[in-house]
């Protein structure tokens, strides 16, 4: 919640508004007049630039932090790594399996059609024909055909069955490969990612683990906060939006020790209400001299009216021109 800020210069004005007992809306109290000019005077707070939490990506245990509260790091710097031996183990074992389901899958390719299966199968074709040519002359009978016949149906058949079995085998070798080959993936990933690294430049903030702890994927290690520069952010009532532009000039005043106070342009005007500010907001961005500026700090901001923009607000909202504070009904 803003709290909105109005200054009044002579006695005797103080005393018109307490005897007429009418409550002053936002933008009342957002507009103060000095030496006939209007201005609006509103308040903000100042949150980092950027703001990061490092999240860790895999499972496992811390074996090295790097960094502690405070610090000041730059992106890409180490935080923290993990303990690598057991991946390094089971990548191993993993490159181990692939390795041998690959020579199965040879030894079964080799087999099929193999010399032994085809000769059985062209010997007793031959048989075949031969005691088909003996038939025909009248050497033998029908049965004596007819078990050559089975014969060569017989290996035939044992020659399918048999490709059909290896056929089957690689399959399953084949999807077996795949499993391995995909859980190997997985395994060089978790290495590959087991260390994690700063995300930005800032300083060290919340650190949420600690060494030889056991932390699983997705777990906020730490957060990282950019002081360099920093974003005021304050609230305005909705009814001055047209009195206020992008690259307007402000006054800022820090409420820190010592005082601080510098001027600076309007960065982002966001013309819908925030639910944190319960109005309409602005953003300023401010170059962080000696980190003077910390997150949470609150600023007086004075923004000087143009003199079209003087002119309107007269026009539009001062009913009585003896009046030393600007009548503007609120809308929210």
């Amino acid at each position: 919640m803003n709290f909105y800020v109005i200054k009044l210069f002579t006695l005797s004005s103080l005393l018109t508004i307490i005897v007429s007992g009418c409550a002053k809306s936002q933008e009342e109290k957002e507009l103060k007049v000095s030496d006939n000019n209007v201005s609006i005077r509103i308040e903000g707070t100042v949150y980092p630039l950027q703001r990061q939490d490092v999240i860790s990506s895999v499972s496992g245990k811390i074996k090295h932090l790097y960094i502690k509260y405070g610090d000041k790091v730059k992106k890409n710097e180490p935080i923290y790594s993990l303990d690598k031996e057991l991946i390094h183990l089971d990548i191993q074992n993993k490159q181990r399996e692939i390795a041998s389901i690959k020579k199965i899958e040879s030894y079964v390719m080799k087999n099929m059609n193999n010399l032994h299966n085809v000769a059985d199968v062209n010997l007793a074709a031959m048989e075949l024909k031969k005691i088909a040519l003996l038939k025909a002359e009248g050497y033998i009978q029908d049965y004596e055909q007819n078990n050559y016949k089975r014969n060569y149906i017989t290996t035939l058949n044992s020659q399918k069955s048999q490709n059909t079995t290896h056929y089957e085998r690689l399959k399953t070798l084949e999807s077996s490969l795949r499993e391995k080959k995909l859980e190997l993936k997985k395994l060089q990933y978790q290495l590959k990612h087991a260390d994690g690294y700063a995300n930005i430049n800032g300083f060290i903030a919340d650190i949420q683990v600690q060494e030889g702890q056991t932390i699983q994927s997705d777990k906020k290690v730490c957060t990282i906060v950019n002081l360099d520069k920093v974003i005021l952010k304050a609230g305005f009532a909705t009814g001055l939006l047209p009195f206020l532009h992008v690259n307007q000039m402000v006054d800022i005043s820090f409420v820190t020790t010592p005082p601080y106070a510098l001027q600076a342009p309007i960065k982002q005007i966001t013309p819908i209400v925030d639910p944190k500010f319960q109005s309409m907001t602005l953003n300023i961005i401010i170059p962080n001299k000696h980190y003077i500026l910390q997150e949470g700090t609150r600023a007086l901001v004075t923004i000087k009216l143009p003199k079209e923009g003087q002119e309107s607000v007269k026009k539009y909202f001062m009913h009585n021109k003896r009046e030393r504070v600007v009548q503007i009904q609120s809308n929210i």
